[in-house]
C-alpha cells in the first residue's frame, strides 16, 4: 500500500539538531498545536508580531468561526495550494518530543528567484530556551543547503527584541524598514517593519550536527533538482 509520504513528499521531510526537529505540519498534530496557540504566544509588553492577530480570535472550538476554525482553514489551504510556483513548508517545531512552535517557510517563483521567506513563533511558555534560534537556523540551513537557495527573509515589528536578536544571532543584516497594517481585535493599525536577510556569506549555523531526511523528495516534488545542481 501507498504511503502518505509517496503521496505527497513534503511529509517524509525530517530535519533534526539536538532536541530539536522539524516536520511538515499534519492533522494528528492539531490538537497539541490547537491547545499551545491557547496557552498563549505572545510576550506582554511586545508588539503584536502578526499580521492579523489571529491567535486572539475569541477560543470556539467545534464552531464555524473563530479559533481554531480560521486556524485550521489557513494550515489545510497550504498544504491544498501547495505547487512549484509557490509553496510554503509549515514545520511543526518540537523538543524533546513536545511540540513548542511552528517555522514556516515560504517562495513564490522559487526556481527563478532563489529567495525564501521565513516566519516563525513559539508558544508563550517555550520562550527565552534557545529554540527559536535553532529552529530558525535550522529552516535557513534547509534553504541553503538542499534547496538551493541565494538569500533568506524575514521581518519583525520595530520594538519587538525578542524577534531582532533571533535575526541577529542567525546572521540576517538589516534590509530597511517600510509600513505594513496589522488586523486587530481592536482595529486596523500601521506599524513600522524591519525587513532582515541572511546570504550563505552571513549564515550562523548551529554549533551542533544537523540531520535532514527527505529532501531529495521534497525536491523533486517543487522541480527544483537542477537549481541545487548548478550551484
Amino acid at each position: 500500500m501507498l504511503t502518505l509520504e509517496e503521496i505527497f513528499p513534503p511529509f517524509a521531510l525530517r530535519i533534526a539538531c539536538g532536541p530539536v526537529e522539524l516536520r511538515v505540519l499534519r492533522d494528528d498534530d492539531l490538537p497539541e498545536l490547537v491547545e499551545l496557540v491557547h496557552g498563549g504566544i505572545e510576550d506582554p509588553g511586545l508588539p503584536m508580531p502578526f499580521l492579523r492577530d489571529w491567535h486572539a480570535e475569541p477560543f470556539a472550538l467545534g464552531a464555524p468561526a473563530g479559533f481554531p476554525t480560521t486556524s485550521l482553514a489557513w494550515w489545510w489551504t497550504q498544504r491544498a495550494t501547495f505547487a512549484p510556483h509557490e509553496w510554503r513548508l509549515a514545520l511543526a517545531v518540537r523538543r524533546d518530543g513536545v511540540l513548542v512552535g511552528m517555522q514556516d517557510l515560504h517562495a513564490r517563483d522559487f526556481a527563478h528567484t532563489g529567495v525564501v521567506a521565513t516566519g516563525s513563533w513559539l508558544g508563550r511558555a517555550h520562550h527565552g530556551s534557545g529554540t527559536g534560534t535553532l529552529m530558525r537556523q535550522m529552516a535557513v540551513g534547509l534553504a541553503f543547503d538542499e534547496l538551493g537557495a541565494s538569500r533568506c527573509e524575514s521581518g519583525y515589528i520595530v520594538g519587538n527584541h525578542a524577534s531582532a536578536a533571533v535575526s541577529r544571532k542567525v546572521g540576517y543584516t538589516d534590509n530597511g524598514r517600510h509600513r505594513i497594517v496589522q488586523h486587530t481585535q481592536q482595529g486596523t493599525v500601521g506599524v513600522d517593519e524591519q525587513r532582515v536577510v541572511v546570504t550563505p556569506a552571513t549564515f550562523v549555523r548551529p554549533g551542533d550536527d544537523v540531520v535532514v531526511e527527505g529532501a531529495d523528495g521534497l525536491r523533486r516534488f517543487l522541480g527544483i533538482e537542477q537549481r541545487r545542481e548548478g550551484l
